[in-house]
């Protein structure tokens, strides 16, 4: 008779056990990809899709209960703001944001949106997080982290370096799955191996409780996906499976889409990268940092 799992390592693990499980997915999902993708990407991973992430592309509720937080008075702190789908808004309430943005391409978008919105208080850094050392990012009342975490292989380190930048609420926005994982049972006819996933809602509440951190959970179910075109829908596939167009199998991987999303009408009902949205918020441990 096999031994009982021990509910002390199963249900209660460490921190250490947490976050180095959280590496060991993101590790697998690195290894899958580079050895399976036909495709490198750019020096800019997000310049052809950047425009996708401009403020009000998508309509969220979840942003919504971001903006419950803000006060008039605030200063906050926007990591990987993407085209500014938070930080505009959030800019519209409060004293100053700071928003940092690795993407040329999405600082762009968001500086775009930014003079649209005629914001004279929202600051750019060309920064990736955690920050290097002589980065200029002062301290926030709260900060936010929006669908960045997936494929962070030190998630301790960013959470450590998150808390240190925040006085009185960390807020991460989070799906059920990385919005990049790709369509199963697609990958799997196409490889031949079950896609190996990054970690996503269930993961970082399992690293918070593990962290023994006081978080607060809202979810939201995420609206079904319009029907795309064709051209939509072999952008997408190509973008998700890693896959140079006109190769051999692209050619698969579009008659697979055809097979299992295919419409009569033509179009293509693609599934949801995210079934469902968590706004996860919790306050800093108690050595709070008070300048900035």
């Amino acid at each position: 008779m096999a031994d009982a799992p021990d509910p002390e390592r199963t249900l209660r693990p460490s921190a250490g056990a947490a976050l180095s499980a959280w590496t060991d997915l993101v590790a697998a999902n690195r290894e899958q990809i580079e050895r399976l993708r036909e495709t490198v990407p750019g020096a800019d991973f997000y310049r052809p899709r950047a425009q996708q992430f401009r403020p009000g592309r998508v309509e969220a509720s979840d942003l919504d209960w971001v903006l419950e937080h803000a006060r008039p008075e605030d200063t906050w702190l926007d990591i990987g703001a993407g085209g500014g789908r938070i930080a505009v808004p959030v800019a519209e309430r409060v004293t100053a944001v700071h928003a940092v943005e690795p993407s040329e391409a999405m600082r762009e978008v968001m500086g775009g949106a930014s003079e649209a919105a005629g914001l004279e208080n929202l600051r750019v850094h060309d920064e990736r997080w955690p920050l290097a050392n002589d980065a200029e990012v002062p301290v926030a009342d709260v900060s936010v982290a929006s669908h960045v975490l997936y494929d962070q292989d030190d998630l301790g380190a960013f959470i450590g370096a998150m808390e240190a930048h925040t006085r009185r609420t960390c807020i991460v926005v989070i799906g059920d799955r990385a919005p990049s994982g790709a369509f199963d049972p697609i990958w799997s006819e196409l490889y031949g191996e079950p896609p190996c996933l990054l970690p996503g809602r269930r993961e970082f509440l399992a690293v918070l409780g593990a962290l023994d951190r006081p978080f607060e959970v809202r979810t939201l179910p995420r609206a079904a996906r319009e029907p795309v075109d064709a051209t939509d829908a072999e952008g997408w596939t190509r973008w998700l499976y890693w896959l140079e167009a006109g190769s051999e199998r692209d050619q698969r991987a579009q008659e697979l889409v055809a097979k299992h999303f295919g419409l009569e009408d033509g179009r293509f009902a693609l599934p949801s990268r995210i079934s469902y949205v968590s706004v996860v918020s919790w306050p800093p441990p108690d050595e709070t940092p008070t300048e900035g």
